[in-house]
């Protein structure tokens, strides 16, 4: 019973499914004959088709630009993650320190590292920040254009 009502219930998605895509299709159809009937008329206004092109390749271009801001900012974030695994390996073996004067090296070398690290993270946001400043300027200044 299961079986048969599982098999019928595909059925009815299957023909909604099938009656959807035939209404879409219809539709557009519809819509593009509204279209071409429209610029047939004297005095009906044209589709301004230059400004929506215009627009499309701004919001394809952006979409570029935001997937690879986000590749880039994923990347500095692997690495800052990687960094401080390194810098946890490096603070829990503080502990294997023999002697007062070698804890105080490791120790010295372990807050260098991790100010050095914190110095290349920061640098890296602000230049990430800097590209994203950029590519939305240089994308306002084409759309503009």
């Amino acid at each position: 019973m299961t079986t048969q009502t599982t098999s019928s219930t595909g059925v009815f998605e299957e023909v909604f499914d099938n009656v959807r895509k035939a209404a879409e299709a219809n539709l557009k159809m519809q819509q593009e004959i509204f279209r071409q009937w429209t610029t047939m008329w004297p005095g009906m206004p044209t589709p301004q088709s230059i400004w929506v092109d215009k627009m499309r390749d701004f919001q394809k271009q952006w979409g570029n630009t935001v997937t690879d801001l986000a590749k880039k900012h994923k990347a500095t974030m692997d690495r800052q993650y990687d960094a401080a695994l390194e810098s946890l390996d490096d603070a829990l073996r503080l502990a294997e320190a023999k002697t007062p004067e070698e804890l105080r090296k490791r120790t010295e070398q372990l807050c260098r590292k991790t100010i050095d690290c914190v110095r290349e993270i920061s640098e890296a946001q602000v230049k990430e920040m800097q590209d994203a400043a950029r590519k939305w300027t240089e994308l306002m200044t084409k759309a503009g254009g």
